[in-house]
């Protein structure tokens, strides 16, 4: 029944990419027309989802005209912007911080609601007996997404959505101030951290969401990152809960 479930979430999610592609493609006009394709392109090519977001017609001609090995080797970051507009919100600026005065302890940072709250991250990394360093999971993984998933996708979300990303903020880092030690190994805050995605999805209302946001939630998500994107899609059992 497990695998069965998984299945069945992997396909709503597949489904809500394709209807987000389709979004695209309501007006039968050629600047849609480039739009669409050059968003099938890149997601054939980096596997990445995506959100129907605002287009310009010549970036996405440029990306169109990119093979994916161009796409694949670390250029894409050439066409940042494009890929951005296309909906790629993995690709997008994360706009800068400048409401970091520090906090007495981690903790603190848990109840900001400014930029700031993703500090807790790296106010973590500092505390780490050894430093996960600038791959680890506070820094390369849970302070990038915490930031990115405020201030870049957020004000493309629903309001539902919206309040999900501050309540799933607010779940990660209380999960992991309630049962990881500051002293805790790099590897044992990946795990911890990982680990702690599933449920908090489920808690904060992800299922209960509109399946757009779905998509933007996913099409945040790097390509670098595939594997998290494919634990959510078979460790969040929205099934479960459809059936209560």
């Amino acid at each position: 029944m497990q695998a069965w479930h998984r299945s069945r979430i992997a396909t709503l999610l597949t489904g809500a990419v394709s209807v987000g592609l389709g979004v695209a493609s309501c007006a039968n006009t050629p600047a849609a027309d480039v739009c669409e394709q050059a968003r099938v392109h890149v997601h054939e090519c980096l596997g990445v989802e995506v959100a129907a977001t605002e287009c310009v017609p010549a970036e996405a001609e440029n990306l169109l005209a990119q093979d994916c090995v161009a796409l694949d080797d670390g250029k894409a970051d050439i066409f940042a912007s494009g890929l951005c507009r296309l909906g790629f919100l993995s690709a997008c600026k994360v706009p800068s911080c400048n409401d970091t005065a520090p906090s007495d302890t981690c903790a603190d940072y848990i109840n900001r609601e400014d930029c700031s709250q993703c500090e807790y991250y790296t106010c973590r990394e500092a505390h780490a007996p050894t430093a996960c360093g600038a791959q680890g999971y506070y820094l390369d993984f849970a302070y990038d997404y915490c930031r990115r998933y405020k201030e870049v996708t957020a004000s493309h979300m629903s309001a539902a959505g919206q309040k999900f990303l501050h309540d799933i903020r607010r779940c990660l880092m209380d999960t992991m101030q309630a049962n990881l030690p500051e002293t805790a190994s790099c590897s044992a805050a990946e795990t911890a951290g990982f680990n702690s995605h599933p449920t908090c999805y489920v808690q904060s209302g992800f299922c209960q969401l509109p399946v757009t946001d779905w998509i933007l939630v996913l099409a945040t998500i790097s390509p670098s990152d595939l594997n998290f994107q494919q634990m959510l899609v078979t460790g969040v059992s929205c099934l479960k809960e459809w059936a209560r």
